[in-house]
């Protein structure tokens, strides 16, 4: 049953990551239409990112592309064709190496509006963001709570494992 919460999961990010328009700006223009149209933005210069109130877009060829920062969002702003351009193929190879990786990430707890929250091997639960180190072992991705912990874990990824699946047969 877990596994099966967790390939949903996937199947969910790599759909918001195949819709989601890539992110660049030209015009500065938040279009209320597509203001938070998506989950997932993959911004010209490969940042993936999560559109807010803030996020400044461009438009390019009739599409809309959001900008991870205002830096990003002037620098499009000098060729709009061409950060939008750099905004597709970044999607693409994201959505191209998403496609070759097995998603899964084992430690995964629950999934709600606030956030992914996962287990570490420490014991600790935490939301997953953008800081967030993974382990690789035996096809799945296991996410750390901290850098520190995500070093000791590489030392012994499969005792990280079997602590981690520990924890999980007793939630």
């Amino acid at each position: 049953m877990h596994h099966n919460r967790i390939s949903i999961l996937a199947g969910m990010l790599l759909l918001a990551l195949t819709i989601v328009l890539p992110a660049v700006a030209a015009d500065g223009a938040k279009p209320a239409a597509n203001q938070f149209a998506n989950d997932f933005a993959v911004c010209a210069c490969g940042k993936i990112f999560v559109p807010d109130a803030s996020t400044e877009y461009i438009t390019s060829g009739g599409q809309q592309y959001a900008c991870c920062t205002h830096a990003c969002h002037e620098m499009a702003m000098k060729d709009p064709v061409a950060s939008a351009k750099m905004a597709e193929v970044q999607t693409q190879q994201l959505i191209g190496q998403l496609t070759h990786l097995k998603l899964g990430v084992g430690n995964v707890i629950a999934v709600t509006e606030k956030g992914t929250k996962a287990v570490c091997g420490c014991g600790k639960q935490f939301t997953i963001d953008e800081t967030t180190e993974y382990l690789s072992y035996d096809g799945k991705s296991y996410a750390c709570c901290s850098h520190g912990c995500h070093e000791m874990a590489a030392k012994d990824i499969p005792g990280t494992v079997k602590a981690v699946e520990k924890q999980l047969a007793t939630m």
